[in-house]
């Protein structure tokens, strides 16, 4: 067996992650910009090639944020977790995923993020264009609204504009829900920074 075994050594990676991992949960992702601290572990530039491509994907795909593939690691003080006992295992039933309660004494601390800047940047993107589409809509309607003669055109194109501020409606909430994996800062920092360097785990995403 070669000295230097990269199957061996990607398990044990794997199993030292496992370790400092303390649960999943969710997190309304855009609100916290300013506390979330990228490039800490992975210092890359953000591509825009890459922003661009997941912005595509979303507008073709939809959003899927409750998976481990997609969802984004952070480091933390698990003292900082105010619901630490009630996060899930993992994402195997979304619905059975808890809210991050965070109790932080400053409410300015940053909460290091060990990856996930490109994902973030485009749902930022994204969700700007679902709340211009979600305004187009509105007028619309308002202006079918403000007809006193409506025909039977109108009424189409009224119940057009409200089945599409449903839907938009839908995915902009799905938006506010984004899930992240906690590590514990008091176990993680020398894990992640070599967990990062492997590009199976999202080194440019």
């Amino acid at each position: 067996a070669p000295k230097n075994d990269p199957a061996k050594e990607t398990q044990r990676l794997d199993t030292l992650v496992a370790k400092c991992k303390v649960g999943v949960a969710w997190v309304e992702l855009l609100p916290m910009k300013t506390r979330l601290k990228f490039g800490v572990y992975n210092d890359r530039p953000q591509n825009e090639a890459e922003v661009n491509k997941l912005v595509a994907s979303f507008h073709e795909s939809g959003i899927v944020s409750m998976k481990d593939i997609t969802a984004i690691p952070i480091i933390m003080k698990t003292s900082h977790i105010k619901n630490i006992d009630d996060l899930a295992s993992n994402f195997d039933d979304p619905d059975e995923v808890p809210e991050l309660e965070l109790d932080l004494d400053d409410l300015d601390e940053i909460i290091v993020v060990a990856s996930g800047q490109h994902r973030h940047a485009a749902l930022e993107r994204y969700n700007r264009t679902q709340k211009e589409q979600y305004q187009t809509q509105v007028k619309k309607r308002s202006k079918v609204e403000a007809l006193k003669n409506l025909n039977q055109e109108h009424v189409a194109s009224y119940n057009e504009a409200h089945q599409a501020m449903c839907e938009l409606k839908g995915v902009m909430d799905d938006i506010r829900k984004w899930g992240v994996v906690i590590y514990d800062e008091g176990k993680s920092v020398n894990v992640m920074l070599a967990q990062v360097e492997r590009p199976e785990h999202g080194r440019v995403l």
